[in-house]
């Protein structure tokens, strides 16, 4: 075992050579002063009786069991044009909530830019087609014209991760907060979780003097509710709305989604949108036994893939958009000991990784992440509801740099949309085959975030002829 001077240290190391970790102290005599105090705080940072369990119950069990056996039902979900006085009574309860102060806003923006070949966080991506505001931008104008709209303000969490909290932070202060108040916005990072080696459970590092961590997972959303749920209360609030960062298009607090959340007293509610088809890469809502889960499309078999219903349309084409109104009292109740807990799922990948002295690449899934996910709320919640979603007009998604769900694709998206506003008061138009506006268009939230809004915004406004609109 190695020697350290502080007491503290001592008891941290110990545990880890209690633990069958002690290899992540192999080079500690080549390691100066200041490397030998960023590993120790690093090891006092693990929580080792967690990482134990998650071992035992995801690796020591044997091999990951197969996809579930299960006999699923299409979920039930609120249509587009449903029942027109059951929408009238939830608008006017969601905007009654938001006008009481009771919603707050929950953005998970952990991630990184890597795969848009952009270094830095996500959020700060460049996406709007002629300003080349960023996506942080996009959301925060959206909470400046509710919070004018609804004379409130609004509480604006951010979940960032260790990787791009920092940078997140600066971000925010250069832009001045883009007109938010600071005390409005909270930034907090989600937990991490040390990366094993899936044969003994060992740690995995990065370097002689590193750990190999990964965040949690976006269920690592509700850990940091529950962490806040006391200062939420004291801001009034009750419910919140999540979304994650890459949809710019999602609508912000939209209040017919909260209203149908409140009258039906559900605890967990989710937006979702019809599939483009049976192969569609993406998580659909499915009831099993008396319960709503997402599962991913890869568990469905053939036959419920491509099934079709009574109006030629998929059974199963309920998609996950990562929209989602949450009760502050379910997952963080008032006067109880126990909150709400998510399962942890495992990913195993290859991975570069530091061995015997030097930084080795893996030909094989060498690695196990642990990671939530914050779905798994569904089949816990007393009641659950889902609302679809228009997908061209609430969900374009930016992931790659190239193909589906690129930044060209979601700019596009946004310009239909804009284009569509421009269009209802009359203002001509041409488009390409794929609907996309021949003419560059820019709408800023503070302009309007509805076509009701551009409408009023543009009242006694002339549009120019040709050129880019641009209005900001």
């Amino acid at each position: 075992m190695i020697r350290v001077e502080g007491p503290s240290d001592q008891v941290h190391v110990a545990k880890m050579y209690e633990a069958g970790q002690g290899h992540v102290f192999d080079d500690w005599d080549d390691l100066d002063a200041g490397c030998r105090r960023m590993l120790l705080d690093q090891v006092a940072s693990i929580d080792l009786g967690r990482l134990q369990r998650l071992v035992r119950d995801h690796l020591d069990a044997g091999p990951a069991p197969g996809a579930p056996v299960f006999l699923p039902d299409p979920a039930s979900w609120i249509p587009i044009g449903g029942e027109l006085n059951a929408s009238a009574r939830a608008e006017v309860a969601g905007v009654e909530a938001l006008e009481r102060g009771e919603i707050g806003i929950f953005l998970v923006a952990g991630g990184l830019g890597t795969r848009l070949d952009f270094s830095g966080p996500k959020g700060c991506y460049p996406i709007l087609p002629i300003t080349g505001g960023s996506l942080f931008q996009v959301f925060a104008e959206k909470i400046l014209t509710l919070q004018r709209k609804y004379r409130r303000p609004l509480t604006w969490t951010i979940m960032t991760s260790p990787n791009n909290h920092e940078a997140t932070q600066s971000f925010f202060s250069a832009n001045n907060w883009f007109g938010l108040p600071p005390s409005d916005v909270i930034l907090r990072t989600q937990g991490v979780l040390p990366v094993v080696d899936p044969r003994q459970g060992k740690i995995l590092r990065t370097g002689p003097d590193r750990l190999m961590v990964s965040p949690d997972g976006h269920g690592g959303a509700v850990e940091v509710m529950q962490s806040l749920a006391g200062e939420y209360r004291s801001r009034g609030i009750r419910h919140l709305f999540y979304h994650q960062v890459d949809n710019p298009l999602v609508r912000t607090c939209d209040p017919t989604f909260i209203g149908h959340h409140i009258n039906e007293n559900s605890s967990f509610s989710s937006k979702a949108v019809a599939k483009r088809s049976p192969e569609e890469k993406v998580g659909v809502f499915c009831k099993i036994g008396e319960s709503n889960r997402i599962i991913e499309y890869t568990e469905l078999g053939d036959a419920e893939r491509e099934a079709l219903n009574k109006d030629g349309l998929l059974t199963f084409r309920a998609g996950n958009i990562a929209t989602h109104v949450i009760d502050l009292d379910f997952i963080s109740p008032v006067g109880s000991s126990s909150d709400i807990e998510l399962p942890f799922h495992v990913a195993r990948k290859a991975v570069r990784h530091w061995q015997e002295g030097a930084s080795r690449e893996a030909d094989f899934p060498n690695s196990v992440r642990f990671e939530r996910f914050i779905f798994d709320l569904l089949p816990q919640a007393p009641k659950t509801v889902i609302v679809e979603a228009d997908r061209q007009q609430e969900f374009a998604p930016v992931k790659n740099l190239e193909g589906s769900d690129s930044p060209d694709q979601t700019r596009k998206a946004l310009q239909r949309q804009w284009a569509d506003w421009l269009e209802g008061m009359g203002v001509e138009l041409e488009r390409s085959d794929d609907g996309s506006p021949l003419r560059t268009i820019e709408i800023s939230p503070l302009i309007a975030t509805d076509a009701k809004e551009t409408a009023q915004a543009l009242e006694g406004r002339t549009i120019p002829d040709d050129g880019p609109i641009l209005l900001n």
